[in-house]
């Protein structure tokens, strides 16, 4: 219990004031990341408790697309929900910010490859049109290799320290704030609450994603999604209606 307590503490210590400079670790990474990793689950199954009752309340379901994902076979749900998911999202939302200048530029080629192929879909350009997608490729790989060539031996830029406290916590709240599309309601704002989980998600795995190194964050992760599609996946097995058809 004392260590729980001393985990809580870093935590709410490094939240206050979230810097890149950390003092070094007193004790395996390990037991320390599997600490940190129980203080999350105690805190999300706490705001579950309240949410989950609301969630039947207002009668706030899952949307269509996560509809078809679950009815997928166990297998393919674990594997896209337990590990192809968690990577992703980390190397997206977390695994740039230790402020590796090298990280940077490759997590700006990430982006800037979602925004690309979406605005092309968005424009109108038939899946059978490959120019526009080969064209995307070419810019996106060759600016990442001459930013690569630019910073590859450069330190965290002083700008990004500077701002680091700015990007932690902007990273955590994008994150909870996407995970609004996870479910469906007839109020918008009805919805927000329900994303509590990841916004503990964000701040606590960015904080691990600092302090341990980037295989905590990812391993969290894993560990959360499965947990709580092991659960959804019992429920529905078993008759729950949380998905909307």
């Amino acid at each position: 219990m004392n260590r729980l307590k001393q985990t809580a503490s870093e935590l709410v210590a490094y939240l206050n004031a979230p810097t890149l400079q950390m003092e070094p670790l007193d004790g395996p990474k390990f037991t320390a990341v599997a600490w940190l990793f129980l203080l999350n689950f105690l805190i999300v199954a706490a705001i579950a408790a309240v949410l989950f009752p609301a969630l039947l309340v207002l009668e706030i379901e899952m949307p269509g697309s996560m509809s078809e994902l679950f009815q997928r076979p166990v297998w393919q749900v674990l594997a896209i929900v337990v590990i192809v998911g968690p990577i992703m999202e980390e190397l997206i939302f977390r695994g740039w910010i230790s402020g590796n200048p090298r990280l940077l530029v490759l997590s700006g080629a990430i982006i800037a490859w979602i925004g690309g192929s979406y605005a092309l879909t968005e424009s109108g350009f038939s899946a059978d049109a490959s120019w526009p997608i080969i064209a995307l490729i070419v810019v996106i790989a060759a600016a990442s290799i001459f930013g690569l060539i630019r910073v590859w031996k450069k330190d965290v830029p002083g700008w990004y320290v500077g701002i680091f406290p700015i990007i932690f916590w902007l990273q955590a709240l994008l994150f909870g704030f996407i995970h609004v599309f996870n479910y469906a309601g007839e109020n918008p704002l009805a919805l927000l609450p329900f994303v509590l989980p990841q916004l503990i998600g964000g701040l606590i795995w960015g904080y691990a994603r600092i302090r341990y190194g980037w295989w905590s964050n990812i391993a969290m992760h894993m560990a959360y999604n499965l947990i709580a599609t092991s659960g959804l996946l019992f429920m529905l097995v078993t008759g729950g209606e949380l998905v909307s058809s």
